[in-house]
């Protein structure tokens, strides 16, 4: 992980992210945030509501490869859902499990763009 400005390298406001070794050392703890978001999901009637949403899910900060700054990235994607509604009723249980699993990090949930 890596302290970084956010946005643009001037920036004075900093942000602990994660980089490309990070996410992929700690794949299992970003899939079992998928899973229990989805089991959320499906313990509560899997219904389908609010407006149909692409790139909903839960970001944190990310400093790519070769990158000086942090840009928010989706850690974890809500595909089995169209709804925006539906998604951030039930993200909570991820939300907590990522929290717990890197409590310097700030997580939260994005609800994409209207499709």
């Amino acid at each position: 992980m890596k302290t970084a400005p956010r946005f643009y390298q001037d920036n004075p406001e900093t942000v602990l992210a994660f980089q490309k070794p990070d996410y992929e050392a700690n794949r299992d703890i970003f899939e079992r945030a998928e899973s229990l978001w989805h089991n959320e999901w499906l313990a509560n009637g899997a219904k389908d509501e609010g407006s149909c949403c692409l790139g909903k899910g839960i970001e944190a900060w990310y400093v790519g490869p070769r990158k000086r700054t942090a840009v928010p990235t989706l850690v974890v994607a809500c595909n089995w859902v169209q709804g925006n509604v539906a998604a951030s009723r039930y993200v909570e249980p991820a939300l907590e499990h990522l929290r717990s699993a890197f409590p310097e990090i700030e997580f939260r949930y994005n609800d994409g763009r209207m499709d």
